[in-house]
């Protein structure tokens, strides 16, 4: 573990350790070139071996990744990467540090978030999913721990998108790249990523299971499947709309061929159509029956009374005269 105070690069000074796995751990740091000195979040990667194979794979990974987070970072609400670099066989990354809470925070076993409340989750998931995925990016590990409402406006940021879990979990101690190592969370992650064929729909199997488990008060793990089809039995545990129900089913099916296949469409039907004011409505009725009535007025009139009368006579120049 590193000690507080520590400058890394010379440049980002560590506060406090916010977290630790076995892909490494996790700071909070603060940035001493920029004025105010803001806060970064620095995560380290050790490799299991330092084997020159391993170090050399692990490194060409971490590059990837890191041009992977890069590009993503330039969304609203992803964390920004503002460096990767290597130290003493470790590698680094330093990314945007977001204020707020994580959802597991909000998500609590035992209590059920409103339909409301939930539908507005998914969009907020969805809404930044739609980008990952605009890029053909799978994030592999969507779960409200990885999920922070914002303290600023309350909006949800995705992070972790797992490039130290990635390089730690797919070279081995022996120094053999496994590109199947499936990474994700139990309960959340769907059963092609388990074997290490993830889709993009898995990211929205992992969604819907936020959904469920927000509607229901029960960690995923804890739910029961059906013994034939494999599907997640869940809609006897609490009271939902058939509408909110169709759409979560859909999201969790067991194959990931029978879900949606992206995050937009999913958007497109979990978001209220907007509808025209009522005022416009009954105008547009008016006009119709206005429109209606007019032409049936023009019809019962006889032609010889809409017909224009003949010009006066054009006078004679003795006319004039005549009293």
């Amino acid at each position: 573990m590193m000690t507080q105070g520590l400058a890394l690069g010379g440049r980002y000074q560590i506060i406090k350790l916010l977290g630790k796995g076995g892909f490494g751990e996790t700071y909070l740091a603060k940035d001493t070139h920029l004025p105010g000195h803001p806060l970064r979040v620095v995560k380290r990667l050790q490799p299991q071996s330092s084997d020159p194979f391993v170090l050399q794979t692990a490194s060409r990974l971490f590059d990837t990744e890191a041009e992977t987070l890069y590009k993503l970072g330039k969304h609203d609400r992803i964390p920004e990467l503002f460096a990767h670099f290597q130290d003493n066989q470790e590698f680094y990354l330093v990314q945007e540090y977001i204020e707020g809470h994580d959802l597991s925070q909000e998500i609590i076993p035992g209590k059920q978030l409103s339909e409301t409340q939930v539908t507005e989750l998914l969009r907020g998931i969805l809404e930044v999913l739609e980008f990952v995925h605009r890029h053909k990016i799978i994030h592999r590990d969507i779960k409200p721990a990885n999920l922070i409402r914002r303290a600023k406006d309350g909006k949800i940021v995705l992070i972790d998108f797992g490039a130290v879990k990635q390089i730690s979990t797919q070279i081995n101690t022996q120094g053999q790249f496994n590109g199947t190592v499936p990474i994700g969370t139990d309960g959340y992650m769907p059963s092609e990523q388990s074997k290490g064929h993830p889709q993009l729909c898995s990211d929205i199997h992992a969604v819907g299971m936020v959904g469920i488990e927000a509607l229901t008060g029960v960690w995923p793990n804890q739910l029961a499947t059906d013994s034939n089809t494999l599907e997640v039995i869940w809609q006897d545990r609490v009271s939902v709309s058939p509408k909110l129900a169709a759409i979560l089913d859909k999201m969790v099916r067991y194959h990931f061929k029978d879900r949606y296949p992206s995050a937009s469409e999913v958007l497109a039907d979990i978001t209220p159509q907007p509808q025209t004011p009522k005022f416009l409505w009954l105008a547009g009725i008016g006009l119709a029956i206005a429109a209606i009535a007019g032409i049936v007025i023009l019809k019962l009139i006889p032609q010889s009374n809409l017909s224009p009368s003949p010009p006066n006579p054009k006078p004679s120049p003795t006319d004039k005269y005549i009293w």
